[in-house]
């Protein structure tokens, strides 16, 4: 996984923001602020892929008296406040889609009315 381009950290007032530049700043509505350990995550992600074991490595190198199972932890967490708020490239497609697809094939794929609740025709 890697994180989304068109991003950049800030350090505002004693925080750690994310920002969206570009076209990002349509995906991106939500301000997202991190933490200075979090921060210090960022560096490593920003310019390479990684994975989840590469950052519970860098937590466990990087600050003492931390368990690796709590550093595991902490780190789904920040990853999962990144995927939901569309900043990391995790391979998952979200949001909404539209597909257009001819009755010819909903009759094939739903015989017999199956989306509509109607069977047989009837009613």
């Amino acid at each position: 996984m890697k994180l989304k381009d068109g991003l950049i950290l800030r350090e505002v007032a004693g925080q750690y923001v994310i920002v969206p530049t570009g076209k990002r700043v349509q995906e991106i509505t939500n301000i997202v602020y991190i933490s200075s350990s979090a921060a210090y995550l960022w560096d490593y992600m920003k310019d390479r892929e990684f994975e989840k074991e590469d950052l519970v490595k860098c937590i466990m190198e990087h600050f003492s008296g931390v368990t690796e199972e709590q550093a595991a932890a902490d780190i789904d967490r920040f990853l999962k406040t990144l995927s939901d708020n569309s900043i990391l490239d995790d391979g998952v497609i979200r949001g909404d889609s539209l597909i257009r697809v001819s009755k010819t094939m909903l009759d094939k794929l739903w015989p017999k009315g199956g989306l509509s609740g109607k069977k047989d025709g009837g009613e």
